[in-house]
Parts: structure tokens; sequence; C-alpha cells
């Protein structure tokens, strides 16, 4: 038993004298400025939302305690190529609303389906808007592109430039060199049978990262990906098209991530029917061009007919 001290004492020290050292964090709000993220973003034990490969840093955060027991905060997270960001995150919440719920929802109701600008609204450069409403509660999806320059430097007569201050003096300080657009995907949920808080979420990517496509316009009235255009541009809505899928992969992976009940989920049957059928396309594409392949191999004399058939048979199985 005497032997066992001297380590455990040796152990105890350790821990004390390098408290510093060891990572407390134990959800990812608690993330710090140029921190990195990857995997998965961590909300709290039982939630937890999936994020695409590659590290993700954390560029611009706020915090406000609003009143009493609530709480109000944001992150945003980068992926970035070099010093240029290839794709960002976002995610913000304002939490433990419970007994306040009755003078808050409201105030979530009319800056959700009643702001000046953006919202969940229909909007004509917004490419697809759906959302479930009952009550105080809401569910919904916009999948649009998002302007980088309007973003981050509104005109003064919006008012909006002291929300994106910090962000701009993050890029400048560490000389990031900026995309001229994202495709976005945005997400809203509130509903106090679900939990006692509001969350938005935004994901975004640059055509380039996404589809190795440099778009010919870059503002959001004249870029080709607006509603209004976009017809005349066919790689364009091929690309949109595509984004608009998996903003609904994102969607689903959202609504699991907020435990949204049954009834308050999206019906995006529609979309994802057509990923499925893509998906088919490709196959049979797939199928076509390698039975082609044997066919030739099979016609130059490389194959038996019995080789053949077996390669046929197993392409086909």
């Amino acid at each position: 038993m005497k032997k066992r001290i001297f380590p455990l004492f040796f152990l105890f020290f350790l821990f004390f004298t390098n408290l510093n050292s060891f990572e407390w964090r134990t959800n990812d709000w608690q993330t710090r400025i140029n921190e990195t993220i990857s995997g998965e973003f961590k909300s709290s034990k039982k939630m937890s939302f999936p994020l695409e490969d590659g590290e993700w840093t954390l560029v611009d955060k706020y915090f406000e305690d609003v009143y009493a027991t609530i709480k109000a905060e944001e992150l945003i997270f980068l992926k970035f190529k070099g010093k240029t960001p290839v794709a960002y995150f976002s995610i913000g919440r304002i939490d433990n609303l419970g007994k306040w719920v009755a003078y808050i929802s409201g105030i979530i109701q009319a800056e959700v389906f009643k702001p000046k600008k953006g919202g969940c609204r229909e909007r004509q450069h917004y490419n697809y808007l759906n959302f479930y409403k009952r009550g105080f509660a809401h569910n919904c999806m916009i999948v649009t592109m998002l302007d980088v320059q309007k973003e981050l430097y509104p005109s003064e007569s919006d008012g909006d430039e002291v929300f994106t201050a910090s962000l701009r003096n993050y890029i400048k300080k560490n000389n990031i060199k900026l995309p001229s657009m994202f495709l976005e995907y945005s997400a809203s949920f509130h509903s106090m049978v679900v939990r006692p808080a509001w969350y938005v979420m935004s994901y975004g990517i640059t055509p380039e990262a996404f589809a190795n496509y440099k778009p010919k316009f870059t503002s959001r009235e004249t870029t080709e990906f607006h509603p209004d255009k976009i017809n005349n541009f066919p790689e364009a809505k091929k690309i949109m098209e595509k984004w608009l899928i998996k903003s609904a992969q994102i969607q689903k992976n959202f609504e699991k991530f907020q435990t949204v009940k049954k009834y308050q989920e999206l019906d995006l049957s529609e979309i994802l029917q057509k990923d499925l059928k893509m998906n088919n396309k490709n196959i049979q594409n797939s199928l076509s061009k390698e039975l082609i392949r044997l066919n030739d191999l099979y016609k130059s004399g490389a194959l038996s007919k019995d080789e053949y058939e077996k390669a046929k048979k197993k392409v086909l199985k």
C-alpha cells in the first residue's frame, strides 16, 4: 500500500500544476477565436450537428445577457483554402426563455416573419423558401446566394454595419482574401414543446468549391444564380439544383439536431426524390459505360465469349 502513495501524489501534483493546459471545453459554444473544430458542432451532450470534412476556424463570436436568465450568442466559423474562405458555418441561439416566453416569442415571430430584409418571407432573390408555422412555433428553410460585399459592408442607411464590425476587423487583421459570393442555406427553429430556445443556422460554400464553377457575375442583383436570371444560364441552374438537394439534406440534419416534432418537419420529398432520380440515372449511365467497355473488349478478342458473359453477369448483378 505504501508503494502506491508516491505515484498517486505525483499524479495529483501534475494535475494541479497543469490546470491551464487542460481542455475544459464541454461544448463548442465555448470555442475561442482562432480555435478549430471538425466533424461536428457540439451544442451539448445530447445535441450535435454534423459538419463537412475539414477544419473550421472560429472567426467571430457574440455573447450577450439579454434579460434575467435569457442569453444570446452567435458563432461564425470559416473553412480556409490558404487565406481564402471556401465555406462558412454560423450558428446562433437565444436560450433560457422559460417563463419569459410570452414576451419573447412575439419578438422572435416578428424577427423571423416580418423583418425589413431577409427573414422567412418571399424575397425576389430567394431560390427556395419553405416553412412550418403554428402559433409561436416555426421551422424555416431558405436557399439563396450570399453577396459577401453586401453582407459585410451594408449601406449606412441600413444601420447594420455595427453587426459586422468585429468580423471585418478579423478579416483585415488576418489578411483574409474574401470570395465574392457563397451559395447559402439558412434555417430557423423555435418551439417551446421542444426546448425554451430559438436557434438559427446558416451554411455557405463558394461555387468554385462546390462545383468547380467561377461565377460570371457576383453581386446579388446581377448574379446568374438570381431566380430572375438563372434560366438563361443552364450551368448555374444545374448547380443551384444540386445545391438545393444538398440544402435539403442539411435541413434534415438540422431537424434531427433540433429534435423537431414529426408534424413540424418540412416536406422536402420533391427535392429529395430528384436526388434519388439523379443517383439512379448516374448508376444507369455507369452500367451502360461498363457494358459498352466489356462489349468492345469482347469484339476486339481481349475477352472470350465465356469471360464476356461472366463479366456482364457480374455488372448486372
